[in-house]
């Protein structure tokens, strides 16, 4: 039987890991979509690296989101079978594609709600690369060491 695969740009259904009080390294103890970044297919299980997402706009001290931080509006989120949400590039984590992590990996789907499409993915990687090159200090890892 294969094992199974999450393409990258997926947006999926993960137990992306809590911060403070919750321990990082652990599972979250809630459903939340993250968005896959990239994987290491090489190791077993294979690692996803996963960026955080969350419902609605930006809600930072600044009017504009800070480097890292990608909103999509009602029209965009639809296109992604979602509603109005943000990546935040400065918060990562690096899982193994489990069902520990992934609750829905024995699904047909594998919990995948959308997919981006290439000039988006392309958009994320710009955003993500730019914010390594700049203020590569302001990323938060998180997940199993």
């Amino acid at each position: 039987m294969a094992e199974p695969s999450i393409a990258d740009g997926s947006f999926v259904w993960t137990l992306f890991p809590f911060g403070p009080p919750h321990r990082p390294e652990l599972p979250g103890p809630a459903r939340h979509i993250a968005y896959v970044l990239a994987q290491n297919t090489r190791q077993r299980p294979a690692q996803v690296l996963l960026a955080y997402t969350s419902s609605g706009p930006w809600r930072g001290a600044s009017p504009a989101p800070p480097r890292g931080v990608i909103e999509f509006s009602a029209a965009e989120a639809k296109a992604l079978r979602q509603r109005p949400f943000h990546i935040d590039l400065r918060c990562l984590a690096q899982v193994p594609l489990t069902s520990a992590w992934f609750p829905d990996l024995g699904q047909p789907d594998h919990g995948v709600v959308a997919v981006a499409g290439a000039r988006l993915q392309a958009r994320i990687q710009r955003a993500f690369d730019e914010l390594v090159a700049r203020n590569r200090h302001l990323i938060e890892m998180r997940g199993p060491r």
